[in-house]
Order: C-alpha cells, then structure tokens, then sequence
C-alpha cells in the first residue's frame, strides 16, 4: 500500500482515485507466514486459517483481496467472516455473515465486504496445497496472498466484484467443456493505437499487411467511449492486453485511458519500443498495475540498429530512468526487456541477459519470432541483409535457446519468462535439446571461474566434452517417485484461450493472441465471441483434439510443439503442411486466392443445392 501511494502523483499534481484516496492499512495477524518474493510477486502464504486486521470504520468498505490458488477446478473456497473487538467464540460475525469464494487458478481478487465497525477480517480455506509440491518444508499451506487493499470506493467494488463472479463462471464453463459461453472474455486484447513513431517499421514487422487488414478501421479511434460501448465485455474483464500494430505512447488521450483501466481495476498489458519514455510519460506510469515490455531484441547498438535503427543507447537511458523512478526492481510498473532469439541476434542472448541483470528489470521475457511460412519480409539496413524465412531458427536451436536462457538468468539473477513454453513442458518434452543449452552455458561459467590448472586439464577440441575433465556428470537415474496428488489440471482442454480470451482488434477479431485468420471485423466482437467456428474450436480443444483453426495458425506454440514431438495424427500434420503452403500462396497473392475460392464455392453451393 504505501509503495503505491508513494508512486503516484502528488495531490498537487491529479486527483486521486477514490480507492486510493480512502485506503487504510490493513496488518497481517495470526495464520500468515513471513513475507515472501517469487519472480515478480511479493505475498505470504496462508495456512488453512488467517486474521487481517486494521482500524475499524462507522461506514461500510470494500477489500481487494488477491489470492493464488494452485487448484485449476476451483474445488477450493476461502470463506471470510468479519468480527469487532477480541477473538470470542461467543461473538458472532458482524454484518450479513460470512462470504466464501471459489479460488479460480493463479491470482485473481476477490470482492470482501467489510461491515462498519469491523477490525478484522478471518479467513478460511476448505483444503491445503498438498505437501508433496513442497517437499522439505515443514508448514502447511494453502494459498498465497498479497498485501491487500482496503477502501471506500463502491463502483471500484462493483467491477471488481463483477470481473471475481464472471472469471468463476469462466473457469467452470471451460472445465465442462461448454461451447457456448455465458461468460465474457476474462482477458481482453485490445488495439490502442495504429500509427508507430519507427519508420521505416522493424525488419519483423508485417506493418503493411496489417494496415491492409486494418482496412476501414485503420483509423478507428481507441477512447474511453470505446470502453462503455464494449460493456460487459470491458467490464468483466480482469486484464487487457494491448495487441496494437503502433506505439501507445504517442496517443493523446492516453491518460484518460489509463484511469478508466485503474478505476475498473484492470490489470494492463502493454508493449513498447522504448524510444519515447520521456520524463513524462514515465510519470505517467508510476504506480500503476502495468505489466510493460520494451522491445529490444539486442545486447549491442550495432545488431540493435540492423532490427530498427541507432537508438540502442537512448533506450537504455530511458528505462534506467523508469526503474530507478519507479524504486527498482518490484516497483510499478512492471518492467520487462523482450527477446526475440534469430540468426541476426542469437548470438548476443548472453549480452542481453547481463543488460538485464545491470538495469534490475523485472523480468526477461523470451518470445518466438512467428513461425509464418508466408511472411516474406526482406530488408537491407545498417549493412545487413534481413530476410525473415532465412532469420527463423530451427525447433531444435529455439529449445536450446529456452535452456540457455534458463541457465544464464539462474547465474545473473535475471526473472525469465520463457513465452516459447506457452502451454508448458517445454523442458520435459524436448529435455535432451534443453538440457544441452542449459550445459553449454554451465560448462561456460564453470570455466570462467576455474582454476588454472582446471583449464589446462579440459579435454582438447573434438574430444566428448560430457565425459572430458571439466565437464558436468552425467545426472544420476532419476529414482521412481510417486504422482503428485491432482490440482484438477486434468479436467481443462488442452488449451484455454478460446474460452479465457477475445482479442478485438483493428485488423479483426481474434480468439487468442497466435490465431492465424481473423473471425471477424472490429466490430463483430459480440457476434464472433460464441459463433459457430468458436464454439467449434472450443469443443475440438475440450475433446483433446486441435481445431483446423489451430492447425492453420503456425504460430501458436502448443500445436508447433505438438508437432515437432510427434503428437498429431498423419492427417493432421498433412493438413497443417497443406495449410501452411496455402497460406504462402494466398499471402503472395495479397488475399485474392482465397477470394476466388470462397467465390467459387459459393456458386458450386448454388449448382448442387436443391432446387438451385
């Protein structure tokens, strides 16, 4: 609590927001464990009970309470009760009585009523996270929680309250495999603005094809109207992610915006070049709940300038700026440097890695340059020659990358989001390629810091480093170990993002952020959100089986690793490679192949109908 209000502008400088002007401290009691970091969250585990208090009111107030729960089936409930005065059993609960929430997984808040008059608040928790996730650690646990927020701000409760009963109803539509959903987008992409300040766009970029797909609504403007007319759809979302073609930062009416997020308790998601966080944009997001990623792609000026241009060095500048305004790693907002592995930069992932540890980021994230067969990019800039098809790396390499990566942030104290294991088992699946990565980067290390007589020892080249002096043992067998008790995993399709996701954007509607075609215009969103190809993607995902959707979309992790590992039928990986080529195809001829094939089968329809 106090580092947010530190984080915001004075009084002087804006009003603040009724939820912050009317916070109160709230102290963990009895039940709780000390406070604890992991990866970007500071919390403190809770046992199956807990006591929150803090000073009582005359009037009403409204907690946000932010649990994670490690179950996915929401099979456990936190009830809360509020009391005045001493721990009696005699004294009964003040207000309407005790409120119990069903935990969706990972963090969500949760809307508690404090009654007036009310010091504390008791928690309970139906079931533990069972021990055998945390084996060694004598306490017994049941969710984590992080510091909370109690206020006086009614319509802020509303939303919150509003995103907590539509992600529940979410959570359980997708665990019965429904098709149809009464449930709203719990994470919502969105389009903030289209015009970007790096021209000519980064070698990557496909900023011509998406301003054609933009078509008319490559103006349309993003406002807090934009908001209000999308509704529920607004309203009971619980996270935004911003998916524009453009630099959000040049936007005018960015504050506002940024308000109407904070007030709805949105959580956002917002990618940048980095080159304009001026002074005051950065005030502009100190303090807030934004996940930001800047986008560099390089440790050195010379590969940064062959992705974009020479502003390496300012970049940098700029967001030692931002951290250090924000109070360093921890601090809002979050701050994450993004790395795309390819021919051009692989090489530079150590250098990438250490710019990372030096400027205290929150976190390195690791995403895959989209595997499109049909982009054609080709650029010649700062003396180097770009060519997209030739700059993606093989399946092999970007496993490997992945175990680089992991190893080098585990030895410089670097965070690592690793977006090429979207879906998980990355490391498991392709553990030999991982774990090679991993060693290479060890065995690097290992020698850096070796005495010399060690270094002399090191086998000659060609000799097998993983039996050669210096090199790590063979890992022992690995003993039979019992499965770990069920977190109800099993019960979700085998991806969510159909159910959890609705991306509207001005080059169309989406129904997750790697969906290859488009399902709608900008403005059929409502419409899209459960027509008949949706509700047809979701009820091949709940029976366990992809979606000719998903095999058209190349990009999407989960069914490249589902490929690469050998887990789609024959006919399955004949129809993505068929699909594949068809897209290079249509994509070269700028769209009209597939005109002419919907043209065609519409007559076909008319010959062959009855009657016709």
């Amino acid at each position: 609590m106090t580092q947010l209000r530190m984080a915001l502008p004075s009084p002087a400088e804006k009003e603040r927001p009724a939820y912050l002007a009317t916070a109160a401290p709230v102290t963990f009691g009895g039940g709780f464990y000390d406070e604890e970091r992991h990866d970007l969250d500071v919390f403190r585990w809770m046992g199956l009970s807990g006591r929150l208090t803090f000073d009582p009111d005359p009037v009403e107030r409204y907690l946000e309470l932010w649990v994670l729960s490690e179950f996915h089936d929401l099979s456990q409930e936190l009830t809360s009760s509020a009391g005045a005065g001493p721990p009696s059993a005699l004294a009964p609960p003040l207000g309407t009585g005790a409120e119990t929430f069903a935990l969706v997984s990972g963090w969500a808040p949760l809307p508690v009523t404090v009654p007036a008059g009310a010091d504390h608040l008791d928690l309970n928790v139906n079931k533990l996270f069972p021990g055998a996730y945390y084996p060694g650690d004598g306490r017994a646990l049941a969710v984590r929680m992080r510091p909370p927020l109690l206020h006086r701000d009614r319509a802020r409760h509303g939303h919150v309250a509003r995103q907590y009963r539509n992600a529940v109803l979410n959570t359980r539509e997708a665990l019965e495999g429904r098709a149809g959903l009464e449930s709203t987008p719990v994470s919502l992409g969105i389009d903030l603005y289209g015009v970007c300040n790096v021209k000519p766009p980064c070698v990557y970029c496909e900023w011509d094809f998406n301003k054609d797909l933009e078509a008319e609504h490559v103006d349309t403007p993003f406002t807090v109207d934009t908001l209000r007319e999308w509704g529920p759809f607004f309203d009971n979302s619980v996270s935004l992610v911003n998916c524009s073609i453009g630099e959000p930062f040049m936007m005018k009416n960015f504050d506002d915006l940024l308000d109407a997020f904070g007030d709805g308790g949105k959580v956002l998601e917002m990618t940048t070049n980095g080159q304009i966080l001026t002074d005051r944009n950065i005030q502009k997001l100190l303090g807030r709940p934004i996940d930001l990623y800047i986008s560099l792609d390089a440790g050195t000026p010379e590969t940064y300038a062959k992705l974009r241009n020479n502003r390496f060095d300012a970049i940098l500048q700029n967001m030692r700026r931002l951290i250090e305004a924000k109070g360093g790693r921890g601090g809002l907002p979050r701050v994450h440097l993004v790395f795309m592995p390819m021919r051009v930069n692989v090489h530079e992932l150590e250098a990438f890695v250490r710019i990372c540890a030096d400027l205290e980021v929150d976190r390195l994230v690791l995403r895959p340059l989209n595997y499109s067969p049909s982009v054609s990019l080709d650029w010649n800039r700062a003396g180097y020659h770009f060519e997209y098809q030739k700059e993606l790396l093989p399946f092999e390499e970007l496993v490997r990358v992945s175990g680089r990566a992991a190893e080098l942030c585990r030895r410089l104290g670097v965070h690592l989001a690793d977006q090429m294991d979207f879906g998980g088992s990355m490391g498991a699946q392709f553990d030999r390629w991982f774990e090679e990565g991993r060693r290479e980067v060890a065995r690097s290390f290992d020698a850096a810091v070796a005495r010399p007589a060690e270094v002399e020892a090191t086998p000659p080249t060609g000799e097998s480093h993983d039996e050669g002096a210096g090199a790590e043992p063979p890992a022992p067998a690995a003993a039979p170990v019992e499965p770990l008790p069920s977190l109800g995993s099993e019960r979700k399709p085998i991806c969510t993002e159909p159910w959890k996701s609705l991306y509207i954007l001005r080059r169309g509607v989406f129904p997750c952020c790697y969906g290859g075609a488009p399902l709608a215009k900008m403005d059929g969103y409502r419409d899209a959100w459960n027509s008949p190809r949706v509700q047809a993607i979701r009820t091949e995902l709940a029976a366990g089986r992809f979606h000719d959707y998903c095999l058209s979309s190349p990009a999407c992790p989960i069914v490249r690793k589902a490929h690469e590992s050998a887990e789609l039928t024959t006919a399955q990986s004949m129809k993505m490679e068929t699909r594949r080529a068809w897209a290079r195809v249509d994509r070269a001829g700028r769209g009209w192949p597939s005109r002419i094939y919907g043209f065609g089968k519409r007559v076909a329809r008319r010959f062959v109908r009855p009657g016709g």
